[in-house]
């Protein structure tokens, strides 16, 4: 990790930690999300492993102090505490890849309070967005039927660490491979890619075209069909080549639409090539796909087999930003509120663990927010957090969660890095046990999260508390 990805409050802050003597009061932070995006109900969790694994490795190089001292602003005491930085933080978090819900903290940071405060901006950072790419991809492979969808959102992601960024969580949510060489190449990501229109028109004909790349990429042929017209010359032509190649003794391994209806013109390209003895040749489709347009494509009876997604993938088209936020809710052992008119910004106090319910039939049933304290769950009736008149009891879960483990202690890594497989891994068992209702495009069924009767009378308490001296 390095200081300058930080915001410059978060300097100022820390500075003043120092100079009033409360730096080293410990103090926890959650981090949450308070509203699922892309008008879903859910979160494919992504981005937490690593940035733990760089918050272990932080250090601050002379170069940036000098910047810094350059300013005149920050005392010498801080120059000093950074100069001899050593972590000290205890960090709990839910694995990577699992499915997670607002309003629940999926990190809380244990440790002094001007540590805990100087890794906000670069844990926010590298939270929002993986998750973000994370959850979209997920709902697109869900809705495809978990077909291979490759991620094709390098020319239009938020410039090259965002590409980045895109390629790597879009795998944890249920991409197959990106076109992203250099995320291959970093990340161990199978890299796909055919070839644009361009190829088509640089040579005198369509066919010649075809021929030609057949003829360099005979193993690995897919041919772009609708630069004309893909029916009546894309199509044909494509399937004279399957059927060169075939003599070949190889296989036109597909062929990609990338415009037009792509329901009506699926169908009719999968009629032409089974026609004409090409029934292995699969049909891929791109042109600013999303998880709408897949589940209109299949309504319609589309043969889509494979789907390139670029645009509305890598920069999480409908909803850019995730808003995951990281808030005080300790110091020194004594829970913190923040109180907002709506009651959403008003924040849950206290350390806490979050237990995950399930019913009978192993779907989750609902996530319950309990102190840390407390020795599991200690009363069967929750409280919703938006509404504090509405309450309910647990009724008999077959079996409950604790999702927060211990991935750093004092500074020392308690668990090594995952990378992305391990969180995919985890992605493709977790989402299982999430209803259907939960998952669907519209109108999802919404996933309760509570507090406990004990955090819910804490929350009150405060609150009545603040409003007596105010």
């Amino acid at each position: 990790m390095n200081i300058m990805n930080t915001d410059f409050y978060q300097l100022t802050m820390a500075n003043g930690y120092l100079m009033k003597g409360i730096a080293d009061k410990i103090a926890v932070f959650d981090l949450f999300f308070r509203k699922a995006p892309f008008k879903g109900v859910y979160a494919i969790c992504y981005g937490l492993s690593k940035t733990i694994k760089y918050i272990n490795e932080m250090k601050f190089s002379e170069e940036y102090m000098n910047y810094l001292q350059a300013r005149n602003l920050f005392s010498d005491e801080f120059f000093d505490y950074l100069t001899h930085w050593k972590c000290k933080l205890t960090i709990r978090s839910i694995d990577d890849g699992r499915v997670i819900f607002p309003n629940e903290p999926v990190m809380e940071v244990e440790g002094p309070l001007i540590q805990c405060q100087l890794i906000e901006t670069y844990l926010l950072n590298s939270f929002n967005f993986p998750t973000l790419c994370a959850t979209k991809a997920n709902r697109m492979w869900l809705t495809s039927g978990k077909q291979p969808i490759l991620e094709f959102g390098l020319r239009r992601a938020q410039g090259p660490n965002g590409a980045m960024t895109a390629s790597e969580a879009a795998m944890v949510g249920g991409c197959a491979g990106t076109s992203n060489v250099l995320a291959g190449k970093k990340f161990k990501i199978d890299i796909s890619g055919t070839q644009a229109h361009s190829w088509v028109m640089a040579f005198e004909s369509e066919l010649e075209s075809f021929r030609a790349y057949a003829d360099v990429y005979p193993d690995s042929c897919i041919l772009l069909i609708d630069t004309y017209d893909t029916l009546k010359s894309g199509t044909p032509n494509a399937i004279i080549v399957g059927k060169e190649l075939e003599a070949r003794g190889k296989k036109l391994l597909g062929v990609r639409i990338d415009s037009g209806d792509l329901a009506y013109f699926s169908r009719k390209v999968r009629e032409m090539l089974d026609d004409a003895g090409l029934t292995y040749t699969k049909i891929v489709a791109s042109n600013d796909i999303d998880e709408y347009i897949i589940a209109e494509i299949k309504r319609n009876r589309g043969a889509i087999d494979l789907w390139g997604i670029g645009t509305k993938l890598a920069t999480c088209y409908d909803d850019p930003a995730l808003g995951g936020v990281y808030k005080l809710v300790e110091i020194d052992n004594l829970p913190k509120l923040k109180i907002a008119s709506n009651v959403e910004k008003t924040t849950i106090p206290s350390k806490k663990q979050v237990y995950r319910t399930y019913n009978g039939e192993d779907f989750m049933t609902g996530d319950i927010l309990e102190l840390f304290e407390k020795d599991g769950l200690e009363n069967d009736v929750v409280y919703d957090p938006l509404n504090p008149l509405r309450f309910y009891k647990i009724t008999n879960p077959s079996r409950i969660e604790p999702l927060l483990k211990i991935k750093m202690k004092n500074g020392k890594l308690i668990e090594k890095y995952k990378d992305w497989r391990e969180a995919r891994k985890i992605m493709e068992e977790d989402i299982t046990h999430l209803s259907d209702a939960s998952k669907r495009l519209l109108n999802p069924q919404k996933y309760k999260v509570s507090i406990s009767k004990s955090l819910h009378e804490l929350r009150t308490r405060l609150i009545e508390q603040h409003v007596k001296e105010a």
